[in-house]
Protein backbone atom coordinates (compact mmCIF):
# COMPACT_ATOMS: atom_id res chain seq x y z
CA UNK A 1 0.00 0.00 0.00
CA UNK A 2 1.40 3.46 -0.89
CA UNK A 3 2.48 5.60 2.08
CA UNK A 4 -0.28 8.12 1.43
CA UNK A 5 -2.93 5.41 1.66
CA UNK A 6 -1.42 4.01 4.85
CA UNK A 7 -1.41 7.48 6.42
CA UNK A 8 -5.03 8.07 5.46
CA UNK A 9 -6.09 4.70 6.87
CA UNK A 10 -4.25 5.33 10.13
CA UNK A 11 -5.82 8.78 10.35
CA UNK A 12 -9.34 7.43 9.93
CA UNK A 13 -8.77 4.56 12.36
CA UNK A 14 -7.43 6.89 15.06
CA UNK A 15 -10.48 9.12 14.68
CA UNK A 16 -12.86 6.18 15.16
CA UNK A 17 -10.97 4.38 17.96
CA UNK A 18 -12.26 4.25 21.52
CA UNK A 19 -10.36 5.65 24.49
CA UNK A 20 -10.70 4.27 28.04
CA UNK A 21 -11.60 7.07 30.46
CA UNK A 22 -12.57 5.08 33.60
CA UNK A 23 -11.45 1.78 35.06
CA UNK A 24 -11.79 -0.23 38.26
CA UNK A 25 -15.53 0.47 38.60
CA UNK A 26 -18.27 -1.60 40.13
CA UNK A 27 -21.54 -2.17 38.31
CA UNK A 28 -23.40 0.79 39.80
CA UNK A 29 -20.54 3.21 39.13
CA UNK A 30 -20.29 2.11 35.50
CA UNK A 31 -24.06 2.44 34.95
CA UNK A 32 -24.13 5.94 36.48
CA UNK A 33 -21.24 7.08 34.28
CA UNK A 34 -22.84 5.63 31.14
CA UNK A 35 -26.17 7.30 31.96
CA UNK A 36 -24.51 10.70 32.40
CA UNK A 37 -22.60 10.30 29.14
CA UNK A 38 -25.75 9.24 27.29
CA UNK A 39 -27.62 12.33 28.51
CA UNK A 40 -24.82 14.46 27.03
CA UNK A 41 -24.99 12.66 23.69
CA UNK A 42 -21.75 10.71 24.16
CA UNK A 43 -21.67 7.04 23.19
CA UNK A 44 -20.04 5.26 26.13
CA UNK A 45 -19.20 1.56 26.23
CA UNK A 46 -18.67 -0.70 29.23
CA UNK A 47 -16.14 -3.52 29.32
CA UNK A 48 -15.79 -6.03 32.14
CA UNK A 49 -13.24 -8.71 32.92
CA UNK A 50 -13.96 -12.35 33.68
CA UNK A 51 -15.77 -13.30 36.87
CA UNK A 52 -18.84 -11.90 38.65
CA UNK A 53 -16.76 -9.50 40.78
CA UNK A 54 -14.51 -8.26 37.97
CA UNK A 55 -14.05 -4.50 37.70
CA UNK A 56 -15.58 -2.59 34.81
CA UNK A 57 -14.17 0.11 32.55
CA UNK A 58 -15.83 2.79 30.41
CA UNK A 59 -14.62 3.88 26.98
CA UNK A 60 -15.80 6.60 24.60
CA UNK A 61 -14.85 7.64 21.06
CA UNK A 62 -11.39 9.21 21.01
CA UNK A 63 -12.70 12.60 19.87
CA UNK A 64 -15.23 12.71 22.75
CA UNK A 65 -12.77 11.75 25.51
CA UNK A 66 -11.85 15.30 26.70
CA UNK A 67 -15.48 16.39 26.91
CA UNK A 68 -16.49 13.13 28.62
CA UNK A 69 -13.84 13.59 31.32
CA UNK A 70 -14.96 17.17 32.01
CA UNK A 71 -18.60 16.08 32.17
CA UNK A 72 -17.95 13.25 34.64
CA UNK A 73 -15.74 15.47 36.80
CA UNK A 74 -18.45 18.13 36.98
CA UNK A 75 -20.99 15.48 38.07
CA UNK A 76 -18.63 13.97 40.65
CA UNK A 77 -18.55 10.61 38.89
CA UNK A 78 -17.62 7.94 39.62
CA UNK A 79 -18.73 8.57 43.19
CA UNK A 80 -17.13 6.79 46.11
CA UNK A 81 -19.39 4.23 47.73
CA UNK A 82 -20.09 4.48 51.44
CA UNK A 83 -19.75 1.09 53.14
CA UNK A 84 -23.10 -0.56 53.73
CA UNK A 85 -24.22 -3.51 55.80
CA UNK A 86 -22.69 -6.05 53.44
CA UNK A 87 -19.29 -4.34 53.40
CA UNK A 88 -19.11 -3.69 57.15
CA UNK A 89 -20.50 -6.95 58.51
CA UNK A 90 -19.37 -9.22 55.70
CA UNK A 91 -15.70 -8.99 56.68
CA UNK A 92 -14.41 -11.90 58.77
CA UNK A 93 -12.49 -11.10 61.90
CA UNK A 94 -12.18 -11.63 65.62
CA UNK A 95 -15.17 -11.45 67.92
CA UNK A 96 -15.83 -7.70 68.33
CA UNK A 97 -16.52 -5.99 71.61
CA UNK A 98 -19.95 -4.42 72.16
CA UNK A 99 -18.44 -0.99 71.52
CA UNK A 100 -16.89 -2.13 68.23
CA UNK A 101 -20.12 -3.84 67.21
CA UNK A 102 -22.08 -0.65 67.86
CA UNK A 103 -19.58 1.44 65.89
CA UNK A 104 -19.76 -0.97 62.94
CA UNK A 105 -23.55 -0.91 63.02
CA UNK A 106 -23.54 2.89 63.05
CA UNK A 107 -21.11 3.04 60.12
CA UNK A 108 -23.17 0.57 58.10
CA UNK A 109 -26.42 2.43 58.84
CA UNK A 110 -24.91 5.73 57.73
CA UNK A 111 -23.69 4.10 54.52
CA UNK A 112 -27.06 2.55 53.71
CA UNK A 113 -28.85 5.87 54.26
CA UNK A 114 -26.30 7.69 52.08
CA UNK A 115 -26.83 5.21 49.26
CA UNK A 116 -30.59 5.66 49.49
CA UNK A 117 -30.30 9.45 49.31
CA UNK A 118 -27.92 9.24 46.35
CA UNK A 119 -30.71 7.59 44.38
CA UNK A 120 -32.69 10.85 44.44
CA UNK A 121 -32.73 12.62 41.09
CA UNK A 122 -30.16 15.41 40.98
CA UNK A 123 -28.05 14.20 43.93
CA UNK A 124 -24.35 13.79 43.13
CA UNK A 125 -23.26 12.54 46.55
CA UNK A 126 -24.70 12.19 50.05
CA UNK A 127 -23.17 11.97 53.52
CA UNK A 128 -25.08 10.98 56.64
CA UNK A 129 -23.78 11.47 60.18
CA UNK A 130 -25.56 9.97 63.18
CA UNK A 131 -24.91 10.69 66.85
CA UNK A 132 -26.57 7.97 68.89
CA UNK A 133 -25.44 8.08 72.54
CA UNK A 134 -25.34 4.64 74.08
CA UNK A 135 -27.32 4.19 77.30
CA UNK A 136 -25.15 3.84 80.39
CA UNK A 137 -26.69 1.61 83.09
CA UNK A 138 -24.40 3.20 85.71
CA UNK A 139 -25.86 6.67 85.18
CA UNK A 140 -29.40 7.35 86.36
CA UNK A 141 -29.94 10.38 84.12
CA UNK A 142 -31.43 9.72 80.69
CA UNK A 143 -29.14 9.53 77.72
CA UNK A 144 -28.77 12.55 75.46
CA UNK A 145 -31.19 12.61 72.53
CA UNK A 146 -30.03 11.19 69.23
CA UNK A 147 -29.10 13.61 66.44
CA UNK A 148 -28.46 13.32 62.73
CA UNK A 149 -27.11 15.41 59.87
CA UNK A 150 -27.39 15.00 56.11
CA UNK A 151 -25.22 16.72 53.51
CA UNK A 152 -26.33 16.50 49.90
CA UNK A 153 -24.26 17.69 46.96
CA UNK A 154 -26.52 18.19 43.98
CA UNK A 155 -26.30 19.18 40.33
CA UNK A 156 -26.74 22.78 39.30
CA UNK A 157 -30.41 23.75 39.32
CA UNK A 158 -31.56 20.93 41.63
CA UNK A 159 -31.03 22.64 45.00
CA UNK A 160 -34.45 24.27 45.33
CA UNK A 161 -36.27 21.03 44.50
CA UNK A 162 -34.20 18.98 46.95
CA UNK A 163 -34.63 21.55 49.71
CA UNK A 164 -38.37 21.14 49.19
CA UNK A 165 -37.91 17.45 50.04
CA UNK A 166 -36.28 18.32 53.38
CA UNK A 167 -39.15 17.09 55.53
CA UNK A 168 -39.30 13.80 53.66
CA UNK A 169 -35.54 13.34 54.00
CA UNK A 170 -35.77 13.93 57.76
CA UNK A 171 -38.59 11.41 58.01
CA UNK A 172 -36.57 8.88 56.01
CA UNK A 173 -33.50 9.18 58.24
CA UNK A 174 -35.46 9.30 61.51
CA UNK A 175 -37.56 6.31 60.49
CA UNK A 176 -34.42 4.22 60.10
CA UNK A 177 -33.00 4.97 63.55
CA UNK A 178 -34.62 4.13 66.87
CA UNK A 179 -35.05 7.14 69.14
CA UNK A 180 -34.23 9.73 66.45
CA UNK A 181 -36.82 12.47 65.99
CA UNK A 182 -37.25 14.07 62.55
CA UNK A 183 -36.69 17.51 64.08
CA UNK A 184 -33.26 16.41 65.29
CA UNK A 185 -32.04 15.78 61.74
CA UNK A 186 -30.33 18.67 59.95
CA UNK A 187 -30.37 18.68 56.14
CA UNK A 188 -27.93 20.78 54.10
CA UNK A 189 -28.04 20.92 50.30
CA UNK A 190 -24.97 22.23 48.47
CA UNK A 191 -25.25 22.92 44.75
CA UNK A 192 -22.33 22.14 42.46
CA UNK A 193 -21.12 24.86 40.14
CA UNK A 194 -22.72 24.85 36.72
CA UNK A 195 -20.34 23.52 34.06
CA UNK A 196 -19.02 26.05 31.60
CA UNK A 197 -20.76 26.08 28.21
CA UNK A 198 -19.13 23.64 25.84
CA UNK A 199 -18.92 24.11 22.08
CA UNK A 200 -17.70 20.60 21.31
CA UNK A 201 -21.13 19.14 20.38
CA UNK A 202 -21.59 21.81 17.70
CA UNK A 203 -18.10 21.19 16.32
CA UNK A 204 -18.44 17.42 16.12
CA UNK A 205 -19.90 17.38 12.59
CA UNK A 206 -17.36 19.79 11.05
CA UNK A 207 -14.52 17.93 12.78
CA UNK A 208 -15.76 14.65 11.34
CA UNK A 209 -15.98 16.20 7.89
CA UNK A 210 -12.42 17.48 8.26
CA UNK A 211 -11.21 13.97 9.11
CA UNK A 212 -13.05 12.53 6.13
CA UNK A 213 -11.85 15.32 3.89
CA UNK A 214 -8.25 14.75 4.92
CA UNK A 215 -8.61 11.04 4.31
CA UNK A 216 -10.25 11.59 0.93
CA UNK A 217 -7.49 14.00 -0.10
CA UNK A 218 -4.83 11.53 0.92
CA UNK A 219 -6.58 8.74 -0.97
CA UNK A 220 -6.90 10.93 -4.04
CA UNK A 221 -3.24 11.92 -3.84
CA UNK A 222 -2.28 8.29 -3.50
CA UNK A 223 -4.43 7.35 -6.50
CA UNK A 224 -2.90 10.07 -8.67
CA UNK A 225 0.61 9.06 -7.64
CA UNK A 226 -0.09 5.41 -8.39
CA UNK A 227 -1.54 6.29 -11.80
CA UNK A 228 1.52 8.41 -12.64
CA UNK A 229 3.84 5.60 -11.57
CA UNK A 230 2.04 3.08 -13.78
CA UNK A 231 2.12 5.50 -16.74
CA UNK A 232 5.86 6.05 -16.28
CA UNK A 233 6.52 2.32 -16.16
CA UNK A 234 4.42 1.78 -19.31
CA UNK A 235 6.34 4.55 -21.11
CA UNK A 236 9.71 3.03 -20.14
CA UNK A 237 8.56 -0.39 -21.27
Amino acid sequence: MPPALRSAAALLLSACADEEILRGLDGDQAREALAALSEAGIDGREARGDGPDAAASVSVPHTDAPRARRLLAADGLPRARAPGLEQVFGKPGLVPTPLEERARLLLALQGELARTLESLDGVISARVHLALPAPDPLRPEPARPARGAVLLRCRAGARERLEGLGDGIRQLVAGSVDGLAPGAVAVIVAEAAAPAPRAEPERRLPRTLLWLGAGASALAAGGVGLHALRARRAHVA
